[in-house]
C-alpha cells in the first residue's frame, strides 16, 4: 500500500536501515551505496521490488510506485553530468548548504559595494581633473590675453 506520508514510527523503522540516508514524512533518501547496489542488481535483471526486499526495506510500507520511481531516479541520476552522488538532504547538510549560499551572497554583496565605492572615487577623480584642466585653460587664456595688452620691455 502506497502512502503519501510516513508516520513517526515508520520513519524510525526506515531510519534504522543502513541504506537510508535520511527520511522525512514525505521523502526517503538513499545512501550512495544503496544507489550503486540497486543499479547493479537492476542491470542483472533483478526486479525493483526484489532489490528493495533484499536491502531490508518493507515493500508494503514503501509501496511499489515509490520503489519504481526511486529506481528511475537512480538511473536518471547516473546518466546526468554530475553522476551518481550521495544524498545531501539531511537537516545538517541543508543547513550547511544554506550557510554556504549565504556566505557567497555576502561576499558578492561586499564585492559589489567595493566596486561601487571604487567607481564613486574614480568619478570624483575625473571631476577633479576636469576642474584642474578648466582652471589651467582659463589661466592660459587670461595670461595670453593680458600678455598682449602689456607693453614690451624695450629690449
Amino acid at each position: 500500500m502506497n502512502r503519501a506520508k510516513f508516520t513517526q514510527e515508520e520513519m524510525e523503522l526506515l531510519a534504522q536501515n543502513p541504506y537510508t540516508a535520511d527520511v522525512s514524512p514525505c521523502y526517503l533518501f538513499y545512501t550512495l551505496e544503496f544507489k550503486k547496489y540497486a543499479l547493479k542488481e537492476a542491470a542483472k535483471g533483478v526486479s525493483s521490488v526484489q532489490i528493495f526486499k533484499r536491502a531490508g526495506y518493507d515493500v508494503e510500507l514503501l509501496g511499489k510506485p515509490r520503489i519504481y520511481s526511486a529506481l528511475k531516479y537512480f538511473k536518471a541520476e547516473i546518466a546526468s553530468p554530475r553522476g551518481l552522488r550521495e544524498s545531501n538532504h539531511s537537516r545538517q547538510s541543508r543547513l550547511d548548504s544554506f550557510i554556504q549560499k549565504d556566505l557567497k551572497k555576502k561576499k558578492t554583496d561586499k564585492a559589489v559595494r567595493e566596486i561601487q565605492d571604487r567607481m564613486d572615487k574614480l568619478e570624483q577623480e575625473v571631476e577633479f581633473l576636469k576642474k584642474i584642466q578648466f582652471l589651467r585653460q582659463s589661466a592660459t587664456q587670461k595670461s595670453s590675453s593680458s600678455g598682449s595688452k602689456q607693453p614690451s620691455d624695450g629690449s
